[in-house]
């Protein structure tokens, strides 16, 4: 029970350990007539004012599904790092795009696992990702079912907030 109140509270934004983390996303389906692939975005924005000028900042993802007959879930699949970009002062975004599931295959991409990279000058890189030694954050990008069907780029839907979990794992 104490844990789902601290899921509650974490919601889309967290500035539990002195930074704001905040997370929106889409998925839309790119043809109507024959289903092809469900395509996501996610927005991650990263905020911390105590960083030094000149610091860096790296997400390192991994998608989170099920996939197989009957069905299995997978973890941290496709794992990669992501320099981000300095949108503000001491705030990073990253945009990703992904397919998260084709036409011809039963695999499915649903969550967004990730950690946070900070590289400070003169400073050692550290990991932000949920305060525990193996711990990560996630976020959940297809709820029940694929987004809409879009006609085309100028009909995607509207980036929303996404509520972030924290993952302790020691």
């Amino acid at each position: 029970m104490q844990s789902k109140l601290l899921l509650a509270l974490f919601l889309s934004t967290t500035t539990l350990w002195g930074f704001e983390l905040k997370v929106s996303g889409r998925n839309y389906t790119l043809s109507c007539q024959h289903f092809t692939s469900v395509q996501g975005d996610v927005l991650l924005n990263f905020t911390d004012t105590s960083l030094p000028w000149g610091t860096e900042v790296a997400f390192v993802t991994g998608w989170e599904g099920r996939e197989g007959f009957p069905e299995r879930r997978f973890d941290w699949t496709e794992r990669e790092e992501w320099f981000a970009t300095a949108t503000a002062p001491y705030t990073w975004t990253l945009k990703l795009s992904k397919v998260l599931h084709e036409r011809s295959h039963a695999h499915f991409k649903d969550t967004l696992n990730f950690a946070v990279k900070v590289i400070s000058p003169g400073r050692t890189p550290y990991y932000l990702n949920g305060g525990s030694s193996w711990g990560f954050f996630k976020t959940r990008l297809v709820n029940q079912t694929p987004g809409r069907c879009v006609s085309g780029l100028d009909d995607l839907p509207e980036f929303k907030e996404l509520i972030i979990e924290t993952i302790r794992r020691d």
